[in-house]
């Protein structure tokens, strides 16, 4: 009878089903990972090509849904919610976020020669497709609910702890949903001449805000001693921001120092020199990211919490 008993009581717990007690690491790598694969369907449902993220003011409003309804589930004692908040879930995210990373850096990231199933799949921008995304709004769920949820117990040590979710809740965020306000265009601009025309990744034509006017391009190289001589060194651009007002700003942009804007951000990037080895033409790129401070503001709160974490009780854990 107790035999029986016993294997009853197994029989009784298989038919239960794997959802049916506490759910753990298991479960959460079984549930984002059917995400992904779900993400992946997707994708090759749309022939593998790059995801279009949305811009304003479309993001900002998918943004308040979301963040809506993950304040939603922080105050829910439902199970699932209180799951989705928990160090399973946060684990089995970030590890199929490492995998995709692990996959950008493995396949190259080019839009022209990829075939197959690189293609099909969109491996070959993995950073712009269905899967990622998937992978990215698991996280910010996690360390929404998890963050909210640990607010309302209402002690220094949770207040800390919230912050650093906080901060890179807001960091991920911004970089995610504003994704599509980024834009990246490039210029020409000959030595003497001003230009206000640029021409973004797709080959869309458009007008900075101000004009360039390029007075000076020079390089400096490396000298004998050097080791590499004649090899460039510095390339350094004069230049003077003409507005309509007719306000005038002279700056100097370099390899690496950029000059900022009205929102934008300037580089050198390239250079071309006539027959006789003078310089022509610089070429300039045009970066502005209007979410940019939100990506900043994130990371000062996750330092926030970091310090405050340390100094609350720097002699904690510490072995007398």
């Amino acid at each position: 009878m107790e035999e029986r008993g016993c294997g009853g009581g197994a029989v009784a717990e298989t038919r239960e089903g794997f959802w049916s007690g506490e759910w753990g690491y298991r479960h959460a790598l079984l549930a984002v990972t059917g995400l992904v694969f779900a993400g992946w369907c997707v994708q090759f449902a749309g022939s593998g090509n790059p995801l279009q993220a949305p811009s304003w003011p479309v993001n900002f409003y998918s943004l308040l849904a979301f963040v809506a309804w993950v304040f939603l589930l922080s105050l829910s004692g439902d199970k699932v919610a209180v799951w989705l908040g928990g160090v399973p879930f946060a684990m089995a995210s970030i590890l199929w976020l490492g995998i995709l990373g692990a996959v950008g850096g493995i396949v190259p990231q080019v839009s022209e020669g990829a075939g197959g199933i690189v293609r099909a799949l969109g491996l070959n921008h993995i950073f712009q497709s269905v899967p990622l995304v998937v992978a990215m709004l698991a996280l910010l769920t996690n360390l929404g609910v998890a963050g909210l949820r640990r607010v309302r117990s209402f002690g220094f040590g949770a207040w800390f702890f919230s912050l650093n979710h906080l901060g890179l809740w807001v960091t991920l965020a911004a970089m995610l949903f504003g994704a599509g306000d980024l834009i990246r265009a490039r210029m020409v601009v000959s030595e003497g001449h001003a230009e206000a025309l640029v021409v973004d990744e797709k080959g869309r034509h458009g007008y900075l805000p101000f004009g360039i006017l390029l007075q000076r391009f020079y390089v400096d190289q490396y000298g004998e001693e050097s080791g590499r001589p004649g090899a460039p060194k510095r390339f350094v651009a004069d230049v003077t921001l003409l507005e309509k007002g007719g306000v005038h700003q002279t700056a100097t942009i370099e390899v690496n120092r950029p000059v900022r804007k009205d929102g934008w951000a300037l580089y050198v990037i390239n250079y071309e020199l006539s027959p006789e080895g003078a310089t022509d033409q610089c070429v300039i790129e045009a970066v502005k990211d209007p979410w940019l401070p939100g990506v900043y503001a994130g990371v000062f709160l996750m330092l926030g919490g970091a310090f405050a974490m340390l100094f609350r009780n720097p002699f904690a854990g510490r072995a007398l």
